[in-house]
């Protein structure tokens, strides 16, 4: 079967890319982006920012809300998004609107994704007036940046939009302060549900400590799953960070799910485009071994860990239509010390080029 990115455009050379690209006179972009907590929601708009004149510069952003912030971590995650939407605002870049997200309704049940895709979709007709399209996924939850993307993919390849790019500004020590906590149940997010009854083979992405998270999936998915293939970062960053986590999943993966150790895959931390061919190339196989046995199949992914990876898993799920199954933490909380310290690293901000001239 085809492989639509089966050459890619990804470049850490994030500035150099930019400039090169916004040189030409008629060159604009749209930053599209998330306002929460995460310092990182405002990196790649101030880096291309720093290389390109302001009016070549727009931002669409998706202000993101959580009901009944009343707790102290909540209050904390509030002021935080508060200072990074005025530090967005006050930026020189054209605003194009800044959408209320709500990532959940009163009882706590995910509704972020819709909301997101309307909020998008009502500026269709602006975005398309820009030459580059650029959503940042670095604050995004992955309920929010998977159909936003999949969505943006959709009207690029109906010609709505002319290039798509994708930036993520990945801090695996940020990342791993943020604590998860009060997790909702296993449900598919929005526009990558599953259609009908199917046999399945699950494919998780693993972080650490996700025995919750990994059993709520799998209790939803136990009546129709034949096979579970769980993925590991390698390499990654520490190079034992695959080892770390199998360690600390071991018992629920072993013992509680009896995963054979030869399903384990490993895929490159830094490149989202391994772990997309390494699912396609899976999710074939096991299409063409058991649809004559077992009649309708399909892969189902859980996007559990860094970004990067979780991203290389939207573009196999866009390509091949396969059904994404989540747990949405309902609390994040955020370490505030080290977030007020945070001084982003040029070097850790990542250009993915989806859609457009280099395809044609």
């Amino acid at each position: 079967m085809s492989v639509r990115w089966s050459d890619y455009y990804m470049t850490r050379d994030f500035a150099d890319f930019w400039s090169e690209r916004l040189r030409k006179p008629e060159a604009t972009v749209c930053v599209i982006t998330g306002i929460g907590f995460d310092p990182r929601c405002a990196v790649g708009l101030n880096q291309i920012l720093a290389v390109a004149r302001p009016t070549k510069v727009a931002l669409l952003g998706l202000r993101l809300n959580v009901p009944f912030e009343v707790t102290e971590p909540s209050l904390a995650r509030r002021k935080l998004a508060e200072q990074n939407e005025k530090s967005l605002i006050a930026s020189a870049a054209t605003k194009l609107g800044i959408g209320q997200v709500a990532l959940q309704d009163g009882s706590r049940f995910p509704v972020g994704g819709p909301t997101s895709v309307e909020f998008v979709a009502s500026h269709l007709k602006a975005l398309s007036e820009y030459e580059h399209i650029v959503v940042d996924i670095s604050g995004l939850p992955r309920s929010i940046f998977y159909p936003v993307v999949s969505y943006l993919c959709s009207r690029a390849d109906q010609g709505s939009i002319r290039n798509l790019h994708v930036i993520v500004t990945e801090d695996q020590a940020l990342d791993a302060s943020i604590k998860l906590s009060e997790f909702g149940d296993a449900d598919y997010i929005h526009s990558f549900r599953m259609a009908g009854k199917k046999k399945v083979v699950w494919m998780p992405v693993l972080n650490s400590d996700e025995r919750d998270r990994v059993l709520k999936i799998f209790n939803l998915l136990k009546e129709d799953c034949v096979e579970i293939c769980p993925i590991l970062p390698f390499p990654a960053q520490p190079l034992r960070r695959a080892d770390d986590i199998l360690i600390d999943n071991s018992e629920v993966l072993f013992q509680e799910l009896d995963v054979i150790s030869t399903n384990i895959l490993l895929c490159d931390e830094s490149n989202p485009f391994d772990i997309y061919r390494k699912i396609l190339g899976l999710h074939d196989y096991y299409l063409e071994k058991l649809l004559s046995l077992m009649g309708e199949v399909t892969t189902v992914v859980s996007p559990l860990s860094s970004k990067l990876l979780s991203l290389g898993m939207l573009l196999a799920a866009i390509e091949r239509k396969l059904p994404v199954c989540y747990v949405e933490a309902g609390l994040y909380q955020p370490p505030v010390e080290q977030i007020e310290e945070f001084k982003p690293d040029p070097e850790k901000t990542v250009e993915i080029w989806l859609t457009g001239e280099p395809y044609i």
